[in-house]
């Protein structure tokens, strides 16, 4: 008893030290910047999203969800993801005087909003994720700091975090899976892994990153084990909804699209939307990998842009918006990129490394 209480004392002292200290401070610093940047790209994707025009401007999926929301039956691999348009039905419902003046009063309005609530809390896990993610790597205050503006500025983002899709669930429990594999948490993969397959079934990346992380394997077994309750879950989810006849999702079905899109990508307009996907961030995050002295484990992972070209091949999506999926690796990689370039730009190294300890 005395030392169960002495354990409480000392988590209770930890906490307090942690909550004064400097790792804190620049956290909610993080914090406050990325809710101004996530509140002003959710609500103009609820303000302007217009459920008719959305399968002409390339948000086919969001009409989906919507219909998910309302208890419609869908089709294809889009019924496999209830989360989001489940979270969404669970906020209430939102006050008439938000919807005066020059808000509408339109059903879909409503809707939309709802689930902008939902993205808007699940983009600012995601940032906070990706900001724990790239300080596991050892990546400064700066670098990191950069990634998550990296993050938020990308076209995908930028675009669709918070109409009614399910993207950036998929975001949040995607990092927080690679945050467990990085920092050996089974408990917390469990969790991440087995919710995550609710949201997007993309969460199954973390099988390759478990097999290129630096465990032995006996700890890789344990790892991927931990990711039979997810898989289950999702066989179930797929009996219960039953397989749509449009659906080749995971059949061999879909290498009959591997030319029609193998075709896209080396249109101009499919290079530019892969070049899109994240920008110019791709010249440092190349940069990086060629050039700079990066950790071991995030160079491993880099493996994962491949394998997510590999899917852009073999699937029928959107190539800008599947590329991003490798966001985890991208983004880190191009905010040490920036930070190389950067330090050798300054004339004063003593600059740099000042910003470096900030």
């Amino acid at each position: 008893m005395r030392s169960f209480r002495k354990k409480i004392r000392n988590l209770k002292t930890d906490t307090m030290a942690w909550f004064s200290s400097k790792d804190f401070k620049q956290l909610m610093v993080f914090v406050l910047v990325v809710v101004s940047f996530s509140l002003s790209i959710v609500y103009t994707n609820v303000k302007t999203y217009n459920p008719q025009l959305a399968a002409y401007i390339g948000h086919n999926d969001s009409i989906d969800y919507v219909k998910m929301y309302f208890g419609e039956p869908v089709w294809g691999i889009r019924a496999y993801r209830p989360l989001v348009p489940l979270l969404a039905r669970l906020v209430p419902d939102l006050p008439d005087w938000l919807f005066t003046g020059e808000r509408s009063f339109d059903l879909f309005t409503r809707v939309a909003m709802k689930f902008g609530i939902v993205n808007f809390f699940f983009l600012l896990g995601a940032c906070v994720a990706l900001y724990f993610l790239q300080r596991g790597f050892g990546m400064s205050y700066f670098e990191s700091f950069l990634g998550g503006m990296l993050f938020l500025s990308s076209q995908t983002v930028i675009r669709s975090a918070g109409l009614p899709m399910a993207d950036t669930a998929f975001f949040f429990f995607f990092l927080l899976c690679m945050i467990s594999i990085q920092r050996n948490n089974l408990w917390w993969l469990l969790f991440a892994h087995t919710i995550g397959v609710l949201a997007k079934e993309l969460v199954i990346l973390s099988i390759p990153l478990i097999l290129l992380s630096l465990f032995p394997w006996r700890r890789k077994a344990g790892m991927l084990f931990v990711l039979v309750p997810g898989l289950l879950l999702y066989g179930v989810v797929r009996v219960k909804f039953a397989l749509s006849p449009l659906d080749d999702y995971i059949t061999g079905g879909t290498l009959r699209y591997c030319p029609t899109q193998l075709l896209r990508l080396i249109t101009p307009n499919g290079l530019i939307n892969v070049f899109l996907s994240f920008g110019f961030a791709w010249i440092p995050a190349l940069y990086a990998l060629a050039r700079c002295k990066i950790p071991l484990l995030l160079k491993r992972w880099s493996w994962l842009i491949l394998i997510i070209f590999m899917g852009v091949l073999l699937g029928r999506g959107d190539l800008g918006r599947s590329t991003f999926n490798a966001f985890p690796v991208v983004i880190p990689l191009a905010s040490l990129g920036l930070s190389c370039w950067l330090k050798k730009g300054l004339e004063e190294k003593g600059r740099f490394d000042e910003i470096q300890r900030a």
